[in-house]
């Protein structure tokens, strides 16, 4: 009898290790979805509203070359091997001042580009205030594969928790539209100051 309560032991051991192990693969997943923000989605030229901020993506623009306008009268231009996606946004608060961050474009196959890094290019600073509509444009380079199916992502600018809000539209960046686009792409794109 003793032979067996050992051995029922030992099994018993063994289930909760293996318990164990699942729960330390399982957790981090869960703990990492629930500090995934609140995620409305919409179509370009739809307002799209979430609790925090309404957002409405007025177009979508490519180019394979950018000319930047500065206030001394020259001009800057860039280049890229791959696209610049240019997008125009109007939003506003729903509740109190916020500044809108953490913009990113995403494609299928889950790849994340965010706002292009260069530092000639610098978009119009997007604080928000309660009911008041303001434009402004986000610029991304990417891979030109990668410009179908895209859909723009934009939140918060404060730490991104599980009472953040973000909303996700659609461009409507079909393979059609897209093969347009791209179909000799302005290489002297002009971007406005902010």
């Amino acid at each position: 009898m003793t032979i067996l309560r050992r051995a029922l032991a030992g099994l018993g051991a063994v289930v909760l290790c293996a318990l164990a192990m699942w729960f330390t693969s399982v957790k981090p997943h869960l703990v990492a979805r629930l500090q995934t923000p609140l995620l409305a989605h919409g179509r370009v030229g739809a307002v799209v509203d979430n609790r925090v901020f309404s957002v409405k993506v007025d177009r979508v623009d490519v180019a394979s070359g950018l000319v930047k306008h500065d206030s001394l009268g020259g001009d800057r231009r860039m280049t890229t091997p791959g696209i610049f996606v240019i997008v125009y946004v109007s939003a506003k608060s729903n509740l109190k001042p916020l500044q809108l961050g953490h913009a990113r474009l995403e494609t299928p196959g889950g790849l994340s580009y965010d706002e292009t890094g260069r530092s000639d290019i610098f978009t119009s600073d997007a604080s928000l205030e309660p009911m008041l509509w303001r434009s402004t444009f986000y610029v991304f380079e990417i891979p030109k594969d990668r410009l179908a199916g895209a859909r723009f992502v934009v939140g918060q600018s404060d730490l991104v928790n599980n009472l953040s809000a973000e909303t996700a539209v659609d461009l409507g960046l079909t393979a059609s539209r897209t093969a347009r686009l791209l179909t000799g792409p302005p290489t002297d794109y002009a971007l406005k100051s902010s």
